[in-house]
């Protein structure tokens, strides 16, 4: 589910992205006269992911999505660093989606790409089945998250991230 549908999902959307970029289908940001947004915007790419994370992993717990699309990857109940993508090509299709923002939000073609390998990568460390790497008793590096590990043994709690605190708030 990783390496076929996701990897293929992955390199559809950049390709169609860096595709339309070179046609001038999209509006691409200019470094030059944009500096602090560009800048910017790699800081707002995890917050807005995790928040659009949030929203499609909620709806991907609609009996429907989930039976159909969500349960694949729900099989994944002692995650893995391979099962942070490993998902039905439906779920694959509307998780990617976030970079679609960048359809109508001016980006450069690094920040696509960005965004992707934030998508596609990140999940590693939240599947990784550690929350923190310590030597010596300090924390050295922080792995992933307790928390959605929690929502792979449960199912109905923690469906966001730690970036943007939902499930808290809510």
């Amino acid at each position: 589910w990783t390496c076929v549908s996701g990897v293929t999902f992955w390199t559809a959307y950049e390709a169609a992205f860096m595709w339309a970029f070179a046609n001038d289908y999209i509006a691409m940001l200019d470094w030059r006269e944009n500096i602090v947004w560009s800048a910017l915007l790699f800081l707002l790419i995890p917050v807005w992911e995790s928040t659009y994370f949030f929203f499609i992993h909620r709806l991907l717990h609609w009996k429907p999505l989930y039976d159909l699309a969500h349960a694949v990857h729900h099989r994944n109940s002692s995650t893995g660093p391979w099962s942070g993508i490993s998902m039905h090509p439906v779920e694959h299709a509307m998780y990617l989606g976030s970079a679609l923002v960048f359809l109508v939000l001016p980006a450069h073609p690094i920040h696509v790409i960005y965004i992707m390998q934030w998508m596609t990568l990140a999940p590693t460390g939240s599947h990784s089945g550690y929350q923190d790497l310590l030597i010596g008793g300090k924390l050295r590096v922080r792995l992933g998250s307790f928390h959605h590990q929690l929502h792979h043994r449960y199912f109905e709690c923690n469906y966001g991230t730690a970036e943007v605190h939902f499930d808290e708030w809510g």
